[in-house]
């Protein structure tokens, strides 16, 4: 169990994309601090932690969404926690990218984070209590050419938070985003060994590419009581990425 995440032991949370990379990653750092997590996805992980429940789930459907969260609350009596994960990127930019493109990512990322939110709001505000976490994206902040879907669904997912976190706010249930920087996962695999993914990786002010685990250790504070006065909150984990642009003179 991690020490230094206390406030987790016991508590129910979904992670939506929990079958790799951030959402794995989020997985894991969840259950070593002794939450019980059900990791949703398309495919099966091979590696899930002790004390992680799979099951299969489309994000972009709201009766398979609604479902899984009413299962979960059948097994396990509650829901505590709920940490949005999945995402798809498709290249392309404004002239080329196909409509079935910005529509899939769009669904997906967006109204995916949006069902999922709206599965676990009623039952958490019940309880008078629960925290929400959605895996955003330095690309949600800053502009990014041949990437218009993923930014735009990123940067809306941003927003998103900001407006749950003042809905949900007073009956207990805080809403934040994490967004990472550039971060070694299957989605960046092909990216990660050529010039143009050194590069991206040479971006961030600490020099190098973001790992998983990172990003999972700040999922479980923002879902833990550590954190139980920040709400509405976009946090950047990106190795400095969205602060400075260094210009060597």
């Amino acid at each position: 169990m991690n020490p230094f995440i206390s406030g987790l032991k016991d508590k129910v949370v979904l992670v939506t994309g929990g079958a790799s990379g951030i959402g794995l990653a989020s997985a894991e750092a969840l259950a070593a601090s002794g939450a019980r997590v059900v990791c949703a996805d398309l495919q099966q992980s091979q590696d899930l932690p002790q004390g992680c429940e799979f099951r299969r789930l489309d994000v972009s459907s709201e009766k398979l969404t609604e479902e899984l969260v009413s299962d979960v609350i059948e097994r396990y009596g509650q829901i505590d926690g709920l940490v949005t994960s999945a995402g798809i990127s498709r290249v392309g930019d404004l002239e080329h990218m196909s409509l079935q493109d910005w529509e899939q990512v769009l669904q997906v990322n967006l109204t995916g984070t949006m069902l999922s939110a709206r599965a676990v709001a009623g039952p958490m505000k019940r309880r008078g209590q629960g925290s929400i976490v959605t895996i955003a994206s330095i690309n949600g902040m800053l502009g990014n050419p041949n990437n218009l879907a993923y930014c735009t669904s990123k940067g809306a997912v941003i927003q998103m938070v900001r407006s749950l976190a003042a809905e949900l706010g007073p009956s207990g249930v805080r809403v934040n985003s994490i967004s990472p920087g550039y971060i070694h996962t299957p989605m960046t695999t092909m990216l990660d060994e050529l010039p143009v993914g050194q590069a991206f990786a040479s971006m961030h002010l600490l020099k190098r590419a973001g790992r998983p685990q990172e990003v999972g250790n700040a999922v479980a504070f923002l879902l833990s009581d550590i954190s139980s006065f920040i709400t509405g909150v976009n946090l950047p984990v990106d190795g400095g990425f969205s602060a400075a642009k260094v210009i060597a003179i």
